[in-house]
């Protein structure tokens, strides 16, 4: 059996959830068993799910739960077969007591702060202490975490996530996302959590350029947070209200029809205080779709958009160049085709979990 530890997991939405969810699904379709000690549903809009393996959840305060998996997920090491435990971070192993099974503990760079206080930096290095094999999604995030590690890059191996198959829209799908955009485009495209990070204020200041240039031009945001209203209020400032549609978060039929009918996916991405974008699964999973991305140089995004080859990178910081490689990608359907074709067969070959498990399961050796 393998075991994973994780904070989150589907059907809450989220990177890291649809990390650990198709982790989980991958391994049993592999044919392991597999146990998963997770905490509760966190979203009230999450959509219910049967797994074909024990999920086990966990709620209360954060500090009785995480006591609670920990102790859980030992008592299973200690009572079954256990081939070695996945951790969704740090913070998942930090209360677990020695084990006789290897541990693989995963970073995806946002938990790992730049200037930490010292009692934070000893949490996070005695947590890691405990793992045989730190998995870094990029080659940031595994440079971040080495200050963290005794033995520098010893233990620290690099795996891209991987996505799954991703479903095709259905016909009633696509007409209802038609219908919301019309009929001429281009179709931009952004599927994330609103934060200010994600550079989705960026686009909106590109709009009105790439409206005179394109004058059916349709930015569509996908996603709920916090920065929702100050998001809403620019797009009214710059003029192109009636130009950005903000449809909340989407999953699915839907979700799938919104990348489908998509000319680009846009997330310029950058880091704000320790928030970063270590990754960004969404540029993989636009690219199933065909759909060519624009990210920003900053974190990790470099190793989900090969530059010049499934998308294109841009000084995220500065709004005249989001605009301009914007315009350049809009501007030229050869180009976007190129990249979007490349994009795909990157998205249903190397970063296929049939592809990348081994990887995995290569750490818990």
């Amino acid at each position: 059996m393998i075991v994973v530890t994780t904070q989150c997991f589907p059907p809450d939405r989220g990177g890291i959830e649809a990390l650990m969810g198709g982790l989980a699904d991958s391994l049993f379709a592999a044919g392991r068993e597999v146990a998963v000690f997770a905490d509760r549903i966190h979203a009230s809009d999450a959509q219910s799910r049967q797994f074909d393996y024990a999920v086990h959840r966990f709620g209360g305060l954060r500090p009785l739960r995480r006591f609670l998996k920990a102790r859980a997920v030992a008592h299973a090491v200690r009572s079954r077969k256990v081939e070695g435990v996945f951790a969704d971070s740090w913070k998942s192993v930090e209360l677990l007591p020695a084990l006789s099974v290897p541990i693989a503990v995963l970073v995806h760079g946002t938990e790992i702060p730049d200037a930490p206080s010292p009692r934070k930096r000893q949490r996070i290095r005695r947590a890691l202490a405990k793992a045989h094999a730190v998995i870094a999604n990029s080659a940031y995030t595994a440079h971040a975490v080495q200050a963290y590690l005794d033995d520098g890059a010893r233990r620290v191996r690099v795996v891209h996530p991987p996505i799954g198959i991703q479903s095709e829209p259905s016909a009633s799908a696509l007409a209802q996302v038609r219908t919301l955009t019309g009929s001429m485009g281009p179709v931009i495209l952004t599927v994330a959590r609103l934060e200010p990070r994600k550079g989705v204020d960026m686009v909106i200041r590109a709009l009105p350029a790439i409206v005179r240039r394109h004058p059916g031009a349709v930015y569509v945001v996908a996603g709920s947070g916090d920065d929702l209203a100050r998001l809403q209020q620019l797009a009214r400032e710059t003029g192109v209200a009636e130009r950005v549609r903000f449809v909340g978060p989407v999953d699915g039929d839907i979700k799938a029809a919104f990348f489908a009918s998509a000319d680009l996916f846009a997330m310029p991405a950058r880091k704000i205080g320790n928030s970063v974008e270590s990754f960004g699964i969404a540029y993989i999973e636009a690219g199933w779709y065909g759909v060519p991305a624009l990210a920003g140089r900053g974190g990790g995004a470099g190793d989900a958009v090969n530059d010049g080859v499934t998308g294109l990178l841009c000084d995220e910081s500065d709004a005249r160049d989001v605009e301009q490689k914007l315009l350049q990608l809009l501007d030229d359907d050869a180009l976007k085709r190129r990249l979007g074709a490349a994009a795909r067969e990157r998205a249903r070959g190397p970063a296929q979990w049939s592809a990348a498990l081994n990887q995995y399961l290569d750490a818990l050796k």
